[in-house]
């Protein structure tokens, strides 16, 4: 694949190109137009009008060949110096703050130090890119949701309808106050929605495990992606080269909307000096463990009574999550779901870890991270030898931060009643979260007004996809605490 200054090259030499091609035409046409007058012509005949046109549209087709290749020029350079600060950001290194099961803690869902998380993956999200215009799409570890070029035009559309906005209300529980005399819905303001998304990023499992989070411009958003890797093999002295090119395709992503409904006291919205805090913190928060549960479950369905499916039901307008989306792509990563459900043995407890584990490496792929229910790590924390020790991890296990969400829930599997559970692991960075720009809030005045309180509802639009789902696996029905 050619390099930025290769490519820059390339468009070099074609502007030069056309400055040739346009003075040429220049010079051609001025002559041209000097023999006409020498002739002493008082009108041009029709051919000569479309030899006069012929020359000038070429020299604005040379000057137009110009202009692209200036554009494009441009655009390298600046892809090349943003790609330099995104390899830049990757090569930090970001604590998070995770202990492995045994130790002291594991990680709740918005309990984790910091602004924004950064748990290690296998590749860099700046590979991610826009298929229409080839600028990164990735929000990067460490950058605010605001920072990304796609939200700052955006803000910038919409800074004179904030500025009013936010002139009237001053702040937002006083615009939810304001709606809740109306049960009207209305827009927020970027300089107030924007910081819910980071508090969704900070508190949504799947972010932490490294999620791409994609800013979508337009409902519909194709990214990007490296889908047949190059190949090499070695040759007899003469024989043919045989050819290998990379293929490339797209990830497409959909947006639809998710709601999170929240309840807050008229006299709280009133009274309350920390009252927008407040409320876009429980606005973040149930967003955070909805989109979770999309993201690793997504349309599962109510495949029967006694899984998960059953517990979430979840179908369309649901996303694809990891676990539909291994189903029906990559069936082999997943594993378990035995007919009573996996528990471990006391000579071997950590063989279905393991085995997770080397199913995304035999993929040429890198766990970066393991997640489960708290109920999953209380099983393994709860197990001792002979002796009343706490088991030994493998070794390799040492290296993988385990984070915790109870959206994965425990459910029911044959005879193991109420303690099948799933574990996911591999390279989150592949999981791709769209994100609409615009957050949509309405309030509903009726239904808690007896109550004196208002309902919170939230319109959050985006969607989940998986860009290479051998990167991940599930082991399923695990048996929990």
């Amino acid at each position: 694949m050619a390099t930025y200054a290769e490519m820059i090259q390339q468009y070099e030499s074609k502007r030069r190109d056309a400055e040739r091609r346009q003075a040429d035409a220049k010079k051609l046409a001025e002559s041209y137009f000097k023999s006409l007058e020498a002739a002493g012509l008082e009108r041009m005949t029709p051919e000569q009008e479309e030899m006069s046109e012929r020359l000038l549209a070429k020299a604005r087709d040379a000057k137009e060949a110009i202009g692209q290749a200036d554009g494009a020029i441009k655009a390298l350079r600046e892809a090349e110096a943003e790609d330099a600060e995104a390899d830049k950001l990757s090569r930090e290194t970001h604590s998070t703050g995770v202990a492995l099961p045994g130790g002291a803690h594991t990680v709740e869902p918005g309990k984790v130090a910091g602004n924004l998380y950064g748990a290690p993956v296998a590749s860099d999200s700046a590979a991610w890119r826009y298929s229409d215009s080839g600028r990164p799409a990735a929000v990067e570890r460490g950058q605010k949701f605001a920072e990304h070029a796609e939200a700052r035009a955006y803000a910038q559309r919409q800074a004179e309808q904030d500025r009013l906005i936010a002139g009237t209300h001053g702040g937002l529980a006083q615009q939810i106050r304001s709606l809740s005399t109306s049960g009207a819905s209305a827009l927020v303001p970027t300089q107030w929605s924007f910081p819910i998304i980071d508090k969704v990023r900070n508190a949504a499992v799947m972010f932490q495990a490294g999620a791409t989070l994609v800013p979508m411009p337009a409902k519909v958003v194709q990214i990007g992606r490296l889908n047949t890797d190059v190949t090499a093999a070695f040759k007899t002295e003469g024989s043919a080269i045989t050819a290998s090119d990379p293929a490339f395709d797209f990830v497409q992503l959909t947006a639809t909307s998710l709601t999170a409904l929240t309840v807050a006291s008229i006299e709280f919205l009133q009274d309350a000096p920390n009252a927008d805090q407040v409320v876009s913190d429980a606005i973040a928060a149930v967003m955070a463990l909805e989109l979770d549960k999309a993201a690793f479950f997504g349309q599962l369905g109510a495949t029967g009574t006694n899984d998960e499916g059953a517990a979430f039901g979840l179908a369309s307008p649901y996303p694809k999550g990891i676990l539909k989306n291994l189903l029906d792509n990559a069936s082999g990563q997943v594993l378990g779901f035995a007919t009573n459900g996996t528990a471990q043995t006391a000579a071997t407890p950590w063989n279905e870890v393991l085995a997770a584990y080397y199913q995304v490496k035999t993929q040429n792929e890198v766990p970066g991270v393991f997640v489960s229910s708290d109920k999953l790590v209380q099983q393994y924390a709860g197990m001792y030898d002979t002796t009343n020790q706490p088991l030994r991890r493998p070794e390799i296990l040492n290296t993988i931060p385990w984070l915790t969400t109870n959206t994965i829930p425990s459910f029911t599997r044959g005879t193991m009643a109420s303690r099948a559970t799933d574990l996911f692991t591999g390279d989150f960075s592949q999981v791709l979260i769209g994100q609409r720009m615009d957050l949509n809030v309405r309030v509903l005045t009726e239904r808690y007004s007896e109550l004196g309180q208002v309902g919170i509802l939230a319109y959050w639009r985006g969607d989940v996809q998986v860009a290479r789902p051998k990167a991940l696996a599930c082991y399923r029905a695990l048996q929990g605490a």
